[in-house]
């Protein structure tokens, strides 16, 4: 199976692209593709073919759908905070470089499996009480406008029958490591890598504020097995992740590491537009994405500890 990931340099492809290449249940990896800006940290193998440049480069893509691809996760973005101070950036590789993608996928003489990582960003500052599996998305920011453009576009690429493919409403990731990426949720990764180090940690969101998380080793898993689900057309799934608070983040946080003394560690200044926008979220329930056999890291202190693993 030949696979290409965009965007494989990124936290989470680089740990997918790790996950490829140990033939996980269900794909028989023969050669990943990996496209991206920079490539420095993505694993050598013989099976690896190399491409350093931006997917939104016609002659990037066309080199790296030389050979065609039998299954393709697309995961390069502008990302919140960067597509949100660039507009015409966001546009160029969210839209228009996505456009461009399933052109070239369109082309292919096999049909491929396409899955793209989306955003929870698409459902902006919920207003209701739960988001489930029939909550409309109401985007407030350029990034989650420009997510549920690319869903909705690959969803009529798949109803015209010109490829498979899924949009998975990816939740924040952690424990990102110290490298900036734009995204402005990124301070959560900060928070659990900070705090369980034993180092100081001024929080941009109050102690009740909340979100959606997940471990990179966790969202891994619901990538590879969204590529295995036989898809018929197109199906949008909102990842099952856990709704935590800060307060109880940081509590769990001093369960995991006895004597840490986290809540010690941390300071409030709480940025109205920041806990609007990422710190505001309901609970939320997909017992749809659920029955289907993905699922969510299963408890606070395995989130956090599944979150350190991908610091070491």
């Amino acid at each position: 199976m030949h696979i290409l990931v965009t965007g494989a340099n990124g936290f989470i492809g680089r740990h997918l692209v790790n996950r490829l290449l140990s033939n996980p249940a269900g794909i028989n990896t023969s050669q990943v593709t990996v496209l991206d800006l920079n490539l420095d940290l993505v694993p050598e193998d013989v099976r690896v073919k190399r491409i350093t440049g931006s997917f939104a480069d016609a002659e990037k893509l066309t080199e790296a759908l030389q050979a065609p691809a039998d299954l393709v996760y697309h995961l390069a973005a502008v990302p919140s905070g960067a597509a949100e101070h660039n507009y015409q950036l966001g546009v160029d590789i969210n839209i228009h470089g996505t456009m461009a993608l399933l052109e070239k996928l369109k082309d292919q003489e096999e049909k491929t499996t396409l899955v793209f990582a989306s955003s929870i960003a698409v459902y902006g500052k919920p207003s209701v009480t739960e988001v489930n599996d029939d909550t409309l998305p109401t985007p407030n920011l350029t990034y989650g406008a420009q997510k549920v453009i690319a869903e909705t576009l690959i969803a009529d690429y798949a109803r015209r029958q010109w490829l498979n493919g899924c949009s998975i409403r990816l939740p924040g990731i952690v424990a990102r490591p110290p490298e900036p990426n734009g995204a402005v949720s990124i301070f959560f990764s900060d928070l659990i890598r900070n705090l369980s180090s034993g180092q100081p940690f001024t929080c941009p969101v109050s102690a009740s504020a909340s979100s959606w998380l997940m471990s990179v080793e966790c969202v891994v898993d619901n990538l590879v097995h969204a590529a295995t689900l036989e898809h018929s057309g197109h199906s949008t799934w909102t990842l099952p992740a856990l709704h935590i608070a800060i307060e109880e983040l940081v509590n769990e946080i001093d369960e995991v590491n006895p004597g840490s003394e986290a809540g010690s560690l941390i300071t409030y200044e709480a940025d109205p537009w920041v806990e609007e926008n990422f710190g505001s979220y309901p609970p939320i329930n997909c017992p749809k994405a659920v029955k289907a056999g993905f699922h969510h890291d299963g408890s606070p202190s395995e989130l956090i500890k599944n979150s350190l693993k991908s610091l070491t």
